[in-house]
């Protein structure tokens, strides 16, 4: 599975301090009843052609770190046994094939070969990884969904409004939703305390990067219909599920999530989330992780220990 396209600007901006008057190019965000129609009526293979490449990218994260460890004795003075194991996924914020590379924010990469060098890796298996985000993953696997279903020319509006947006998540989750998805709003607190829970929340969040605004967010949907820049076609629906797993989602085989204003983005197969960390060691087997979308129970959509994602946005094709 090669790269499409390169994203660098990926999943870990802040948006919020991105854009001040709405998203840039909507009077570019136009389809025809044509394209709409085509979308609807290939929705179901189009979902199915998403599932089976977020499946793909699993099945080759799996064998590629089982395949591809090594083991040995460290230290000097006490010399320790060790065995580590290769993620064929690399994070994009973070390392980097080239010399010398700089993130969007100016800091400097990683470069790859130092770092397997570190590890006793064999140089030669970098060739064979991959540079991932979480945004990435998901235009991927939409980009073949919509290729695979003869809709080039519908992909071309949505990644261009994408990348003219940052590569925003919640900007192309509107994308979608003008295509004719339907975009939800997901808070697993109950209705009758989502206001106390989201308040909560947000005082908890004040130290954090990345902040969900419950709150704020959440009142303006009930006040304008809008989540940011993003009109909200559902805001009952996957709301309310605590603990549990939103029955809604084991119907819908491919979506795309985002959460606390576009921070994360994350494609998800009916009820797991799967989330590609941007940061994270090239010997982490989380590099590509599967998971419930049940975040108050410690499932997805996560990141730390200590900040959990706990609302946002999910879209769905037409027809689910």
């Amino acid at each position: 599975m090669k790269p499409l396209f390169m994203f660098t600007i990926l999943c870990l901006l802040n948006l919020t301090n991105v854009f001040s008057n709405g998203y840039k190019g909507l009077e570019n965000l136009k389809f025809t009843d044509l394209q709409k129609s085509k979308h609807l009526s290939e929705s179901k293979s189009f979902s199915e052609i998403g599932r089976s490449c977020l499946l793909q990218y699993r099945k080759e994260h799996l064998e590629f770190y089982k395949n591809h460890c090594v083991s040995g004795t460290r230290g000097v003075f006490r010399r320790r046994s060790f065995s580590v194991c290769l993620s064929k996924f690399y994070g994009d914020r973070k390392f980097s094939k080239k010399r010398f590379q700089r993130r969007a924010d100016g800091r400097f990469l990683q470069y790859l070969g130092s770092e397997l060098d570190k590890w006793d890796f064999p140089e030669e298996w970098m060739d064979e990884m991959e540079s991932i985000s979480c945004v990435g993953m998901a235009l991927k696997c939409l980009e073949k969904s919509f290729k695979e279903t003869d809709q080039r020319d519908t992909w071309e509006v949505i990644r261009k409004f994408t990348l003219t947006n940052a590569s925003g998540g919640t900007a192309l989750q509107e994308a979608l939703r003008v295509l004719g998805w339907k975009v939800m709003y997901w808070n697993p607190a109950s209705k009758n305390s989502l206001i106390e829970r989201a308040t909560k929340w947000d005082a908890e969040e004040k130290g954090w990067q990345s902040k969900g605004w419950h709150a704020y967010r959440y009142n303006s949907i009930l006040t304008k219909g809008t989540y940011w820049f993003n009109k909200v076609d559902d805001y009952s629906t996957l709301v309310g599920f605590e603990k549990e797993i939103p029955r809604y989602l084991q119907s819908v085989p491919f979506w795309i999530g985002t959460a606390h204003t576009g921070y994360h983005v994350f494609p998800g197969t009916f009820q797991e989330v799967v989330e590609a960390h941007s940061t994270r060691e090239i010997t982490s087997k989380d590099n590509l992780e599967f998971s419930n979308f049940n975040p108050l129970n410690g499932e997805g959509p996560k990141w730390t220990g200590s900040e959990k994602y706990r609302s946002g946005l999910i879209a769905v094709p037409p027809s689910y």
